[in-house]
């Protein structure tokens, strides 16, 4: 199930997703010929796979995947209206995206600390073919993510996996680029520290 998910987050025909949706505003919805309820349906075949794979990364878990998924569109159907110009949406979705997950992560960081957090094997993520030294290497790199911050955690994520560079990682976790390098920087040391042992 994993492994599927994986592979449809990862579609490289995502890659080429349509950005023309430009949302309607509310007075020109008959104008046009759309309704919300089409829009949104249309936004979520183009777009979904990226929020996914995203979630995916920041949390690393797939079993909160959909609910996040689910929560950034019926955000979005709220905020329609205010994102005019179609090259915004999908940086407003990734947004939308780190923050809920970044939410997600404190309460669960609080779940760990009361003794109620239920952890997932991140061995559970190995792909297809891997060596036994790379599935250690991604179990070591997730269970030490659990442990830093999870600033730096989301910027080390955006950063190293999703490629972002620094100016994206400073305006989706609304920091200065100094602070998301230094987040950045934590969460690697720590990570590094982890893999030489």
């Amino acid at each position: 199930m994993i492994a599927a998910k994986a592979q449809v987050c990862s579609d490289p025909r995502m890659a080429g997703a349509r950005e023309d949706l430009l949302p309607v505003p509310a007075g020109e919805v008959g104008a046009r010929g759309w309704d919300a309820r089409r829009q949104l349906d249309e936004l979520f075949k183009q777009h979904s796979a990226f929020v996914a794979r995203l979630v995916f990364r920041l949390l690393g878990r797939e079993d909160e995947v959909d609910d996040v998924v689910q929560d950034v569109f019926v955000s979005l159907f709220g905020n329609l209206k205010n994102i005019r110009r179609p090259e915004a949406l999908r940086g407003w979705l990734a947004t939308t995206t780190v923050r809920m997950a970044r939410r997600r992560l404190r309460l669960r960081r609080i779940g760990f600390l009361l003794g109620r957090g239920q952890r997932v094997d991140p061995m559970s993520l190995e792909g297809h073919g891997s060596s036994a030294d790379d599935r250690l290497a991604l179990w070591t790199v997730h269970r030490t993510l659990e442990k830093v911050g999870v600033d730096a955690r989301l910027a080390w994520v955006l950063h190293h996996l999703e490629q972002e560079g620094i100016e994206e990682v400073a305006n989706s976790l609304d920091c200065s680029k100094a602070t998301a390098k230094r987040r950045i920087a934590e969460a690697q040391r720590k990570i590094k520290k982890a893999l030489d042992r």
